[in-house]
């Protein structure tokens, strides 16, 4: 199927956006800093740092294994109608306007921007001793909030592979540049399992999936969350650098789930 003038623009937006190095604050930070872990030791103390890299493990496990996802269809449906996407079923949505798509995605992004943020802010009255609780609940509203983008693009989030990309995702949106990079390289290692080609390419796209990755991926993630745990130690600017924080973190994981599930759209269309 022959693509539109918006989507051959789209995808050289999305090419762009692959080679760019992340913007904001705490991006900023997490590029320049080694070793936030021995600064927060210091100052919360190994054990609640321990359970703090527990309950992230717990969660991404959580996330992988259970049924997270609770939105109804009919909701999404609803939802779409009231965005000009006129369907009668969500299979419909591979092949519906890519435009009235995108303005939809960027419309719920920003609301889940505000929620996030919102949250944050009365994390932030709690300092340290509520931070941990914040940044784990705000992993289940980041991934639920994935999911229903790539509802939106014509794939199912349920499935295990597209589960494993909503996580890499989510570290695009928490971890630095560097981290970025290595998950786009690993969601292509995933897509070419979930799009079954070659045996060859599968057995490639394994390993991104195993026990050992798993592990990594959630050392990475624990590391970047504890750059954003840092400044929450500060009663004082804990609250505003709560809700910055939170704010961050869905702005650019939701932008980073826009980018790559716009790109597989596209690319699908490409195929039919």
């Amino acid at each position: 199927m022959e693509i539109s003038k918006y989507e051959t623009i789209s995808l050289r937006q999305i090419k762009k956006w692959e080679k760019e190095k992340h913007e904001g604050f705490h991006k900023k930070v997490l590029d320049a800093t080694t070793r936030p872990v021995d600064y927060l030791i210091k100052k919360i103390g190994a054990e609640k740092l321990k359970k703090f890299e527990i309950a992230v493990e717990k969660t991404a496990k959580n996330l992988l294994s259970a049924s997270t996802y609770t939105v109804n269809t009919e909701e999404l449906i609803k939802r779409a109608h009231a965005y000009g996407v006129m369907i009668k079923d969500l299979s419909e949505l591979k092949t519906c306007n890519l435009e009235l798509l995108d303005d939809c995605n960027r419309k719920h992004i920003n609301f889940h921007e505000r929620a996030g943020a919102i949250q944050g802010a009365l994390a932030g009255l709690g300092g340290a001793l509520t931070a941990t609780v914040d940044l784990t609940l705000l992993l289940v509203q980041d991934f639920h909030m994935i999911q229903e983008i790539v509802f939106c693009y014509g794939y199912n989030p349920m499935n295990i592979i597209e589960k494993q990309i909503i996580l890499r995702i989510i570290e695009i949106g928490i971890g630095s540049s560097d981290i970025k990079f290595k998950a786009l390289k690993e969601i292509k290692a995933l897509q070419k399992i979930s799009d079954k080609t070659s045996k060859q390419e599968t057995k490639k796209g394994v390993a991104v999936v195993g026990a050992k990755a798993l592990e990594e991926y959630i050392e990475h993630l624990t590391t970047a969350l504890i750059v954003r745990l840092v400044p929450r130690v500060l009663p004082i600017v804990s609250m505003a650098v709560s809700a910055h924080s939170n704010h961050e973190i869905i702005e650019h994981s939701g932008n980073a789930a826009f980018m790559v599930y716009r790109k597989r759209f596209i690319e699908r269309k490409k195929d039919i």
